[in-house]
């Protein structure tokens, strides 16, 4: 697309943007009947409470009728059902990552930091190595778009996720919920809470297990691949003495183990089936703690949080899949089954640590603003054992790796009005990144790799970060803004060192920085008729690359200039009583620009597409609650069901393998009197595997073809659940 056309693009979805915002009467006509009051939704990852009616920031958000707390995916729940935004799955704790609006980490993740997406748990910042953690009695999640450095910190280089929990708040309630399904689908949890000391202490706690038997065979072990055994718990105390005092509490563990397959044949008339010769094993294991203070003064209100989190993490598996291996080499498939070769044995450990201290103003002030300071500070530990032979020499021997980083930031963000219906917000924040690197590689052999090598290095950076909004209110149900904001992903070290085998040292990989541009409306344009929408631009200096070079079978690694634009928009109705709608969707044009020789070496070309950003992605849920007596039964009947759908991307800059855009169909129904509900559900009733990772391996022998090699997700899941309140 040409400037002409980008230009004209933008300027007729502004136009119809802030149409949208015009006074309802205009677009559709009032019901004479009782209007329908959508209650305020109000967003807490901004740092201070805000209505997101009036936050000039795109949003989703999102509850357990979404991101149900049986999906043993909840972060690609959110991503799907966030128009603009995918999750790339690697089967492997610790190396998915998200994109959004474009934005990627333009391969794979570089280390534990190297996100995009700033991701949060009660405003508690966790890692990559947490990423794919069970939501534990969750309200709500909530989804940012655009920078959020200013209150998010590092990292929240396209947006950022807040999952935002249940507060021991007092309220008396025991939850007990299960379900049964297939493929082994078993889920159990039982949450409880109430006063323990009335009006002084309260208390909250759940617990959940969870199994699932896999549904991918592997004729070669003879055992189902794609399984998960989780449990978990999570607990939270109260203490308000007085009025003007909150502390909270809060600590949790979970263990999950996995036997994901690394890649599949995506060419085999099995589809999906793998054809390694060990079961592949990963396990994530994470133990947290926060306490929270919040003390009300006149002036303002003083919060600190404190958090700790340790998480460890092992991956082991075969490295030769022997249906890829066999296909690309004309070789039999027995030559590539020996339990003993070829494998991958991966334990990291990160331990993680902040501090957060900040001032506020009271939610009825004229001028909304917070300030504050913290503290970050991630210990992260690998310790890789790799023996994979020829297919890829750098990765044989022993890694054992370490990277320390801290950030030291202070920020400040407000919102002013200015009168005749215009408000101007803004943010800075000023920070200081410091990464370590403390490395030893041992040969285990292979020819060609040194006997030892060590590494002892250090990167450091002081940078700013903020935004600026402009919003207008065209009545009291519907605004406008216009914003810019700067993004910035901190730069450091890998955490492989890749060619450590061949003696040559890690450098550090630049920070990546961005510029961002956004036009939105938010619009209550009838009664039970919201709608939002934006336009944005995403112009992106040295944005951090790593990838995998299926020829060579070497990683390379650089930074690479690129662009995204697109619109995205959502509504949400209440078509009649009990009858729900949401719709949303996004369209992004994304592109790598001023190609680097280290980029084009590698096979990128200028005008490729940035990985793992869908071109198209949109989803659709309906819900219906209507009286059961037409049946001659008490109670309520639900029905609920929704569609995503994820367009076709490239996973790699030499956009060599375009990966075909998936649907995924959900349904429910269920019976409800009082505390009681039963309910059938099917999830993912089309049976796709969506398809998070292709690559193309080029033949290896005189007789071989080219093989591609796919990371799946779960299919088709039907079942039975059950939920009783007391």
């Amino acid at each position: 697309m040409n400037t002409t056309s980008r230009v004209r693009l933008i300027s007729t979805t502004a136009l119809a943007l802030l149409g949208a915002g015009l006074p309802a009467q205009s677009v559709f006509a009032q019901s004479a009947d009782e209007p329908l009051v959508l209650a305020p939704v109000v967003i807490t990852a901004t740092k201070r409470p805000q209505d997101d009616a009036k936050l000039p920031v795109a949003t989703t958000i999102l509850d357990q009728g979404n991101v149900p707390p049986a999906s043993l995916d909840p972060i690609a729940d959110v991503a799907r059902q966030t128009p603009g935004t995918n999750f790339m799955d690697f089967g492997r704790f610790g190396e998915s990552y998200m994109t959004m609006r474009g934005l990627s980490t333009l391969g794979t993740a570089m280390n534990s930091l190297d996100s995009v997406i700033g991701i949060s748990v009660d405003g508690v910042p966790t890692t990559l190595s947490a990423i794919g953690a069970p939501f534990l009695d969750m309200e709500r999640v909530e989804v940012l778009k655009g920078p959020q450095g200013t209150t998010f910190g590092r990292n929240a280089f396209a947006g950022a996720i807040n999952v935002v929990s249940r507060s021991a708040d007092g309220t008396r309630e025991t939850i007990l919920s299960s379900e049964v399904g297939s493929d082994g689908h078993a889920f159990i949890e039982g949450t409880t809470g109430g006063w323990l000391l009335e009006n002084v202490l309260a208390g909250r706690g759940t617990l959940r297990f969870q199994n699932f038997d896999g549904d991918v065979s592997n004729p070669i072990s003879g055992k189902e691949e794609g399984g998960a055994k989780l449990g978990a718990g999570k607990g939270s105390l109260r203490y308000t003495p007085d009025d003007t005092l909150t502390i909270d509490i809060t600590g949790g563990f979970s263990k999950e183990t996995r036997h994901n397959p690394a890649f599949l044949l995506l060419e085999s008339p099995d589809f999906p089936q793998s054809g390694a010769d060990v079961q592949p094993e990963n396990r994530q294991q994470i133990a947290n703690g926060s306490i929270k203070v919040a003390k009300e003064f006149d002036p303002f209100i003083l919060t600190s949080t404190t958090s700790y989190q340790d998480v460890k993490l092992h991956n082991s598996g075969d490295f030769t899949d022997a249906f890829i291996f066999s296909r690309v080499t004309g070789l039999p498939i027995f030559f590539f089954n020996d339990p003993d070769a070829e494998k991958v044995n991966f334990d990291d450990r990160e331990r993680i640590f902040n501090q957060e201290v900040r001032l506020n103003s009271h939610e009825d002030s004229a001028i909304q603003w917070v300030v504050g300071a913290s503290y970050f500070r991630s210990d992260y530990k690998s310790y890789r054992i790799q023996d994979v032979g020829a297919y890829a020499p750098t990765m044989n021997g022993t890694f054992d790796n370490r990277i320390d980083s801290q950030t030291v930031a202070a920020f400040a963000d407000a919102t002013a009005p200015l009168g005749q219906g215009f408000s101007v917000s803004g943010g800075l924040r000023v920070a200081y990144d410091r990464q370590t690197l403390d490395a030893l590689y041992v040969t285990n052999g292979f020819p060609g790799t040194l006997p030892r090598f060590e590494q002892d290095k250090n990167f450091s950076d002081t940078y700013v970060t903020g935004r600026l909004a402009l919003s207008y209110e065209w009545n009291e149900r519907a605004m406008s803004y216009v914003s810019v904001a700067r993004g910035y992903s901190s730069g450091g070290f890998e955490k492989t060192t890749a060619y450590a085998a061949y003696g040559v040292p890690s450098e550090p990989f630049l920070p990546a920085t961005s510029w961002t541009y956004e036009i939105g409306t938010k619009a209550e344009i009838a009664d039970g008729l919201h709608v939002s929408g934006a336009i944005f631009y995403n112009d992106v200096k040295d944005g951090q690359l790593v990838g995998f070079d299926p020829i060579t079978f070497l990683p390379f690694m650089t930074n690479q200039n690129f662009e995204s634009y697109g619109v995205e928009a959502n509504v949400g109705a209440t078509l009649a009583d009990g009858l729900d709608l949401t719709v949303g969707g996004a369209l992004i044009k994304s592109r790598l620009v001023d190609v680097t020789l280290a980029s084009q070496t590698a096979g990128a070309l200028a005008g490729n597409e940035v990985p793992q950003v869908p071109a198209f992605s949109a989803n659709v849920g309906l819900s219906y609650r209507f009286a059961a007596d037409a049946v001659g039964l008490p109670g309520e009947f639900t029905v609920r069901g929704s569609y995503q759908y994820v367009g076709t991307r490239y996973p790699d800059i030499q956009n060599l393998t375009k990966m075909d855009a998936y649907h995924i169909v959900n349904a429910e129904i269920g019976w409800e009197k009082d505390n009681f509900r039963i309910y059938a559900f099917g999830r993912n009733l089309l049976d796709e595997r969506p398809l998070s990772y292709a690559f193309n391996y080029s033949p290896l022998g005189p007789t071989g073809e080219s093989g591609t090699a796919a990371y799946v997700g779960r299919g088709r899941v039907v079942g039975i659940g059950t939920s009783v309140r007391w």
